[in-house]
């Protein structure tokens, strides 16, 4: 009887699902993994590998990959690790549901809406060097798009993996114009004095709004 499937109201261990994914790919030593996640949707999901290994022990345990010894090789040895097709079963489960969207939490936007607090040439500062992760990290998507045609010979999957590589390139397209346009008000003077006649006593609250889907 197959086991029941998490309720949705409860979250879920993703890292389970990142794992059976990339096994689905191809077998790998958790070396291997670490560093295929790394390449891969690492650029866009951020996982503990302090868990990789107990989390391969638990999918071992519930038949959803088997481990296979294995000799010699970088990193910590053991076995690599094959998804079965149960495993294929459970992972398939997992990307019919509809994704999850968590709340936002942007430390950029956080200290850009109190940026009332200090002088604007500190903020634009601040913002300069955001813009430069943002450029290293586009840079770095730039050079996987380049070598897009040797990534993807012979995989299936590979207009989906393209996918997430456009998404990523758009957003960092976006949020770097955003820079740009956030130095051209940090630059432009600053009223002085005290709010005029009839101005709201607090800000206004921007709408919540939620993570785009990972």
């Amino acid at each position: 009887m197959p086991a029941a499937a998490p309720a949705r109201g409860v979250r879920e261990n993703r890292t389970r699902y990142v794992v059976l994914g990339m096994l689905s790919v191809a077998p790998m030593s958790g070396y291997a993994l670490r560093q295929a996640i790394a390449g891969s949707v690492g650029h866009f999901w951020q996982e503990s590998f302090g868990q990789l290994y107990p989390t391969l022990r638990r999918l071992a345990a519930e038949a959803l990959v088997v481990a296979r010894p294995m000799s010699g090789g970088p990193g910590r040895p053991g076995a690599t690790y094959a998804i079965t097709e149960k495993g294929r079963r459970e992972l398939a489960r997992w990307v019919a549901q509809p994704p999850v969207l968590e709340p936002e939490r942007n430390e950029v936007l956080l200290k850009v809406f109190f940026a009332g607090a200090v002088d604007p040439v500190v903020v634009a500062q601040n913002l300069a060097q955001v813009g430069g992760q943002l450029r290293a990290h586009r840079a770095e998507l730039e050079a996987i798009a380049a070598a897009w045609g040797e990534r993807a010979a012979g995989r299936p999957e590979a207009p989906f993996w393209r996918l997430t590589l456009e998404y990523g390139l758009a957003h960092l397209g976006t949020a770097l114009a955003w820079l740009d346009r956030a130095q051209e008000v940090l630059r432009a003077p600053r009223p002085s004095g005290p709010p005029p006649r009839g101005a709201p006593s607090t800000p206004p609250s921007p709408r919540r709004r939620s993570r785009s889907p990972r």
